[in-house]
């Protein structure tokens, strides 16, 4: 795979608690020369609280809402686009749904059921193979963030009439 143009959001240490690594993700922004403001603080935070979970601005407003209140969707829409372009997140198209938000360096892939919108999470080395006959037929270079492949979820293609 091809070089990301950023660096990666956050190096994974399980052992590193959630404050610690919202304040390695800070300093980042502090060392580029960004002001570090609460609505950067707290979108951090709230995604580093759910690891698993794929937020929409929507979602991470309604989040963030509770213990920030002067902190309104316009604001949340404005951080994750920011946070976006300077490489600390991803944002994700899933399904039909709206983007949603996650770290860069959480790569994934998901198969998305399009009967009951089931979202199964793939490991991001499952299309290695793809990559590799890109560039070995095509001379194509591809570095695949985040795909989705829909159809149906086993429940949903068991339903279906034969």
């Amino acid at each position: 795979m091809s070089d990301h143009p950023h660096p990666p959001a956050i190096e994974e240490r399980p052992d590193e608690q959630p404050d610690d690594q919202v304040d390695e993700l800070l300093d980042r922004l502090r060392a580029r020369g960004e002001r570090i403001t609460v609505a950067r603080r707290a979108v951090l935070e709230t995604l580093i609280a759910e690891p698993d979970s794929h937020l929409s601005a929507d979602e991470l407003a309604g989040r963030i809402h509770g213990d920030h209140p002067s902190i309104h969707l316009s604001t949340v829409y404005r951080t994750v686009e920011f946070l976006t372009e300077t490489g600390i997140l991803t944002e994700v198209r899933v399904g039909h749904g709206p983007s949603s938000y996650h770290f860069a360096t959480d790569a994934h892939h998901h198969a998305v059921c399009d009967a009951c919108g089931t979202e199964v999470a793939l490991p991001a080395d499952l299309f290695d193979g793809v990559i590799t006959r890109l560039r070995l037929d095509h001379g194509f270079e591809s570095d695949p963030h985040h795909l989705t492949i829909t159809g149906l979820c086993a429940d949903c293609a068991a339903a279906r009439p034969a």
